[in-house]
């Protein structure tokens, strides 16, 4: 399965039209599974459990891992509001993991157009654009964006035997939002992947 339909997937899921076969494991949280992220100190977003969903359906290519709860800040009343969905799949085939996350960004100015992803650092992330689309009524329009990031399994691994957190700056037209995913999130999904793959 290729990017594009594994990005097309999980857009379908987001608006509850998804194949079984089809589902990626960044977007099947619940809509109440949130957390406010900027909650979060960097103390309590280390020490924060997070659990860690394992599907594994007959007939689908891969095993899908999902943390919960998934990470929101701002609100359709204080926008930008910015959900995260974190998680990884792995292929029954030859056994390679994919960590990935589903963000969805809506925002009352314009679009964005969001087309680049990096660390603090400058480090590229793959980024793949699922969609774009805005919705305008009598208070004006509604700009909604979703992008698919993938992790480098290195990172990923670093950051958890680090305990630290995943950020990235998703860059657009003169603007830039950033996608944290806590340490707690990236620790328990890597020691939910590290156990060797059973085919």
């Amino acid at each position: 399965m290729t990017l594009l339909p594994r990005g097309l997937a999980a857009l379908m899921l987001l608006t509850a039209c998804a194949a079984p076969g089809e589902r990626t494991a960044v977007d099947s949280l619940s809509p109440e599974a949130s957390l406010d992220a900027r909650s979060l100190g960097r103390a309590a977003a280390a020490a924060r459990p997070a659990s860690v969903q394992v599907r594994d359906e007959p007939g689908n290519p891969a095993v899908l891992f999902t943390v919960s709860p998934r990470l929101q800040t701002g609100s359709p009343n204080s926008l930008p509001m910015i959900v995260t969905s974190f998680g990884a799949e792995r292929q029954r085939s030859d056994g390679a993991t994919a960590y990935r996350a589903l963000v969805s960004i809506s925002n009352a100015r314009r679009a964005a157009g969001f087309a680049h992803a990096a660390t603090r650092q400058g480090t590229d992330i793959p980024l793949q654009v699922l969609s774009r689309d805005t919705q305008c009524a009598g208070a004006g329009c509604l700009f909604a964006e979703t992008l698919m990031l993938t992790f480098p399994t290195d990172m990923v691994r670093q950051a958890a035997e680090a305990g630290a957190p995943l950020r990235a700056r998703l860059t657009g037209s003169a603007a830039y939002v950033e996608a944290n995913i806590p340490a707690g999130h990236v620790r328990a999904l890597w020691e939910a992947t590290a156990a060797p793959a059973t085919r």
